[in-house]
């Protein structure tokens, strides 16, 4: 075989090449962290719920709310940790009457790696509502609400 200048591959083919698989790989990448951030989102959504009812079935069996005020005055204590000792939703100190739990036995952190909260007057379209929720993503927070949070109202 007679070799000629033609065989091979220019340098400007190869850098072309490498740079159209870097591009795909770049895109696949962005699909498979997108993919992982709906699920997280997805997760917390279900947890939220489930600790809504949670919470609920507490201030039902009690008459109190995870802050320990009464669940027709829930006052302004936040609790920023809902699945601590005191909350009673996986324990209690004695102070719930009528308490029948463990009411939750589920993750004690969202996906991001904080605790979920219950505030019982979070401001939802001008007006103080009781609710359970996860601080998103971004996991700002206490008393720094925004966009990404995730909450599920008590009112009932």
């Amino acid at each position: 075989m007679v070799r000629t200048d033609k065989d091979g591959y220019t340098l400007n083919e190869m850098m072309i090449v490498v740079a159209a698989i870097g591009v795909l790989a770049a895109m696949g990448s962005f699909a498979v962290l997108s993919a992982t951030n709906k699920g997280k989102v997805k997760k917390a959504e279900t947890e939220v719920e489930i600790l809504a009812t949670a919470t609920l079935q507490l201030a039902w069996d009690t008459g109190r709310w995870p802050n320990q005020k009464a669940r027709n005055n829930g006052g302004s204590t936040e609790i920023w940790d809902l699945l601590g000792d005191t909350s009673g939703l996986v324990g209690t100190d004695g102070s719930y009457t009528g308490w029948k739990g463990p009411y939750y036995n589920g993750d004690r952190l969202d996906p991001w790696g904080n605790p979920y909260f219950f505030d019982p007057d979070y401001r939802v379209g001008g007006v103080m509502r009781p609710v359970v929720g996860s601080f998103g993503p971004n996991g700002v927070g206490p008393n720094r609400y925004d966009s990404d949070d995730i909450y599920v109202l008590l009112d009932d």
